[in-house]
């Protein structure tokens, strides 16, 4: 295998959870996996390192990225600044056939709402991802593709959410309204609005796992 299709497969196995944020990789292991050498393996888990998604620790190796409550604040801002203002050029470079695709994307979300929450949220990242590269802003879409992947992992919580998957479908199918009557205003408040909800609803829940972790064992005095 390429370093490239390495680091895909990685890639693929962060994002769907396979492999946990804060585990480590044994690259010996991941080596004999794939059936390489240990160095295609370090090229690909240098890219991925590039992407954020795995970082270098001396003495313990590849680790997989892991967010805590205030990075996942941060980086869903940093979505909030980054992605809203691309609407103006998505409208602007608009195609019938982007419209068709990203239609055809937001029906498939539909489709896999009741199947497990791996597709449903591989459907949602691959939705995002289009509808930004529509803007044809190459490098704007690159910093937004590499914020996605380092959130990737915790959208996938957010989407065993009740109720979080119902919002994004909608919020999905009202992007491609106003993609199709071509409003630049009402496609940029639909992206603020799908964003903050995620946010929000991803905050309270790792809050309360947060909370739930630091209380006593049942008949604890706390002391």
């Amino acid at each position: 295998m390429r370093p490239d299709e390495i680091a895909s497969a990685v890639r693929r196995a962060v994002l769907e959870r396979v492999i946990r944020p804060g585990q480590v990789l044994n690259q010996e292991e991941l080596a004999k996996w794939f059936g390489v050498s240990r160095i295609p393996l370090r090229e690909a888990l240098r890219t991925l390192v590039g992407e954020g998604l795995i970082i270098i620790k001396p003495g313990l190796g590849a680790i997989v990225t892991e967010l805590d409550l205030a990075a996942v604040e941060e980086l869903y801002g940093l979505r909030l600044r980054l992605e809203p203002p691309l609407a103006a050029d998505i409208v602007e470079q608009l195609q019938p056939a982007d419209i068709s695709e990203l239609s055809r994307m937001s029906e498939r979300l539909v489709d896999v709402m009741d199947e497990r929450g791996e597709a449903w949220s591989s459907t949602a990242y691959a939705f995002n991802r289009r509808l930004y590269e529509v803007s044809a802003r190459r490098h704007t879409v690159r910093l937004v593709a590499q914020v996605l992947n380092l959130v990737e992992p915790y959208a996938r919580m957010h989407a065993q959410i009740p109720g979080a998957r119902d919002r994004t479908t909608e919020v999905a199918g009202a992007l491609v309204r106003a993609l199709e009557a071509r409003n630049q205003v009402k496609v940029q408040r639909r992206i603020q609005e799908g964003i903050e909800s995620t946010r929000s609803l991803l905050v309270t829940a790792m809050a309360s796992v947060t909370t739930h972790d630091d209380q006593p064992p049942s008949g604890d005095s706390g002391r």
